[in-house]
Order: structure tokens, then sequence, then C-alpha cells
């Protein structure tokens, strides 16, 4: 404990009263992120009234740490936000193309912070706490997970007892917070295992009959998304440090880390984690192989992921009913997904106006004529999306903002990978982030844009702060 104590101690040696503010902004972020989407935007405003302080009190504004690519980098998801506002002034719905462009402000502002922000300050320690820091929050929200399972799992015995009850509550309170608006009616509340405990005691409701039970509240891809991301990190940061002699018993804690992020991925139920999943091991092994060049390290890893994927299933075969059923459709020949109907339509309705598109909340009226030419009636009535950023882009802004969108993702890999030490932080994310956006419009939703926007801008800063040189260092833990 002192040593860590001491490593969070230095990692704010000599920095100024503004930038310690900024940097612990930076560290609630990362927490909140993980926890409630609306305390991060909080965050996110802080952030913007501490980079104006900032200037005035340092009578300096711009970042000149940042070179020339990491600015375009920049610089390109601040023009991807152009892009929708430019296209809300030919927009058929004008009003809900407002509440879009203030919804999806955070890819605007995330790179406006970090270009008029002087962020020399911020090392590789600085950026490896913050991993530390989200992968701790996250792995927190799993055993909390695993608590409300356990009382859920109880409920199916009957609790009796009152003093179970005032256990049950007191355990599942910090769930509870974790949920945006919990007491809005009934059936919300029903959501949180004790006062299903208690709307049993006292009128005999079958659990059943309520609400069905979920390991995880979060949305399950938005979910996939941050564990998947939170892996990424704890990967790179075990490798910088797997020689380090400090690090022999850390590293195991790290690797049940990930083991445990990674059984958390597995029952969230979300056929998309699993896909990206797979993509990012690979990713790994294929490091592992040509780069690292470490045979056994391979032959561990894929060891591991058989045990994870076996004593997951064998704990939670429920978990796994939506993987098993699009796997039996695929094999039987029938459609695996709505997702497919929905990306004809998406594509279909695309076709009419290709090159600007229909412009911000422009096109429904559009796609829900090729949802009903698809017989995706379901998608009508609901009125989903195509679930799929990609083909999002494409309504809205047309081949322009496509462009723009592929260009803010495949140039960061390029800054990543184009001189060593590679940044493979940022590569890595890319690997994870860029596929989820197939299989949901994740800038549709502020969790999404909060979270995509931060480690997209912070990851940035890794290029340079791997290339300087520091004296400062994080004692290991």
């Amino acid at each position: 404990m002192k040593t860590l104590t001491a490593s969070v101690k230095s990692l704010f040696q000599g920095l100024k009263w503004y930038e310690k503010t900024e940097y612990l902004l930076l560290a609630l972020f990362v927490i909140t992120i993980a926890t409630d989407w609306s305390l991060a935007l909080w965050c996110l405003l802080l952030l913007c009234a501490n980079t104006i302080v900032k200037i005035f009190a340092s009578h300096h504004i711009g970042n000149p740490s940042l070179n020339r690519p990491i600015r375009i980098c920049l610089c390109l998801m601040a023009a991807y936000y152009m892009a929708y506002a430019v296209s809300a002034i030919y927009s058929s719905q004008p009003h809900e193309a407002l509440s879009t462009l203030s919804m999806m402000l955070p890819l605007l502002l995330f790179p406006l912070i970090f270009l008029l922000s002087d962020t020399r300050y911020l090392r590789r320690p600085h950026l490896s706490f913050l991993t530390y820091l989200f992968a701790a929050t996250l792995t927190l929200r799993f055993l909390v997970m695993l608590v409300r399972a356990s009382i859920h799992s109880a409920e199916s015995q009957l609790i009796h007892s009152t003093t179970d009850i005032i256990t049950a509550l007191l355990l599942q309170f910090g769930s509870a917070l974790s949920q945006s608006s919990p007491f809005q009616n009934l059936n919300t509340l029903l959501v949180i295992p004790p006062f299903r405990a208690i709307a049993h005691l006292f009128n005999g409701t079958p659990f059943e009959a309520l609400k069905p039970f979920e390991f995880d509240p979060l949305h399950h891809n938005y979910l996939s998304l941050y564990l998947l991301t939170a892996i990424a990190l704890l990967y790179t940061e075990l490798l910088r440090h797997w020689k380090s002699p400090r690090w022999r018993k850390i590293r195991w804690i790290v690797i049940a880390d990930i083991a445990m992020l990674s059984i958390h991925m597995l029952l969230s139920d979300s056929r998309s984690g699993i896909v990206v999943w797979i993509v990012l091991a690979s990713a790994c092994l294929v490091h592992l192989a040509f780069v690292r060049k470490q045979w056994r390290s391979i032959a561990i890893i894929l060891a591991s992921l058989a045990v994870l994927i076996g004593g997951s299933y064998w704990a939670s075969p429920k978990s796994y009913e939506r993987i098993s059923s699009t796997l039996h459709n695929i094999r039987i020949g029938e459609q695996a997904d709505v997702r497919q109907d929905l990306w004809k339509s998406g594509l279909a309705t695309a076709r009419e106006h290709p090159v600007f598109g229909y412009g911000c909340d422009g096109y429904w009226d559009s796609l829900f004529e090729q949802y009903r030419v698809h017989d995706c009636f379901t998608a009508c009535v609901n009125e989903f999306s195509t679930h799929n950023q990609y083909i999002e882009t494409l309504l809205a802004t047309g081949i322009v903002g496509l462009v723009l969108l592929l260009a803010m993702i495949l140039l960061p890999v390029y800054v990543a990978l184009r001189r060593r030490p590679h940044n493979l932080p940022l590569a890595l994310f890319t690997v994870v982030y860029a596929p989820c956006l197939i299989f949901e419009a994740t800038f549709g939703r502020q969790m999404g844009l909060l979270f995509i926007g931060f480690w997209y801008c912070l990851l940035l800063l890794h290029s340079r702060s791997i290339s300087t040189s520091s004296q400062l260092t994080l004692p290991e833990l």
C-alpha cells in the first residue's frame, strides 16, 4: 500500500495546480465512464472549463507536444463532427438534427481539449495509471455483478429473513447507483434483486414473472467494448513489464484481471463482443508470433482461452443462448440475425443520396420504407437504427462523412505503427472499436461517444509519450 501511495504521489510531483486538476478529472472520467456515463459527461464539461482556466492561468494556448500526424488525427475527429453539423443544414428534420448534434458534441470537445491544452506533463506513467484505474473499475463492477448474481440465485429458493433483505439491499446499493434513473417506475425497481425479493414477500409475485435476469444491466455491446479495451490495454502493459524483476508478482494479478474481464465479457451475452474478442485475441497472437516470437506464450494463451470459454459456458450456459441460436441458424441456412436485413435496408436507402447523404436525422422516413420492403416490420415498429455506424454515417453524411470516418480510424494505426517503439495500445484499441462499429451504431449513444472520443485522443498522446524521454518514472507496484 505504501508503494502504491508513493507511485500515485509521484504522478503529481512538479505539476501546477491546473495540471493536477486536469489529471484528476481524467482519472475521474475513466472511473465514471465504466459506471455511469452521465457522470462522465459532467467530467467532460469540467475538463472543458478547466482547459479555459488553464489557458488564462498559463497565458498559453495550444499543445506544442503534438506532432503533425497526431494533430491531423485529432482534427479528423473534429471534422467528422463538422460533417454532421453541415449535413444538418439540408436535413429534412432540423430539430432532431440539432438534438443529435448536441449529443455528438464529445467528438468535437475531446479533440479541442487536447489540441488547446498543453499536455506536456502527461508521460507514459500517467497514461499507464489511467489504464490500471479503468481496468480496476471494471473489475470492481464484475465483482459487484457476481454478488448481484448470487443474490438472484438465492431468490430462487425464496428469501424469508428480513436480515437477508437488508444485507441484499446494502450489497446492491452500488449496483443500483450504476443504473441511470433507477426509480422511474416499478418495473425498473424490479430489475434490482432485493426489490424483487420484497415484492415476492409482500404479494407473492413469482420472480420469473417479473423481469428476466441479466448478469450486467449495461447494454451488452457497449459493455463488451469497455471490457475488450481494458483487456487490450492490460495486455500492452503486461508485455512492457514482463521481464521486470519487480513485476513477477504483479503480472499474475494482471493476468487474473484479464481473465476476470474476459469472463465478464463472455457472460454479457454479446455476440459481437465474442467476435471482436476473437479478433483481438488473433491480433495479440499474431503480434506474439511475428514480432515478439514467443511461441510458449501463444500456447499458454490458447489453452487459457479454451478454459475460459469452457468454464464460463459450464457456469452459465444461458449466457450463450443467443450465440448458439445464431450458429444454429447459420448451420441450417437461415438468417443469422435481423441485422442483415437492417444493413440491406440501410444500403438500399443510401443509394438515393450517395455523396452527401440525407442530412443528420433526415433519412428515417426513407429507411423505414426500406424496412417495410425487406419485411422488417419489427424494426419499423420499434424504430431501429441500422445497428452499423458506417451505414449510419453513409446515410447522414454520404461518402464524404464515411471517408472522414475511415480516415479517422486508419490514420492513427499508421501513426501507431510507423516508427519504433510502436504505439501498441492505440493499434489494439483500433482493433477493438473499429469492428464494434460494424455491429452497433455506437455514436448513437452518449456512452459510446464519450468512451471512444476519450480513449482515441488520450492514446494518440501515447505516441508522443513513448517517443519522448522523461525522467519521471512510475515505481513498480
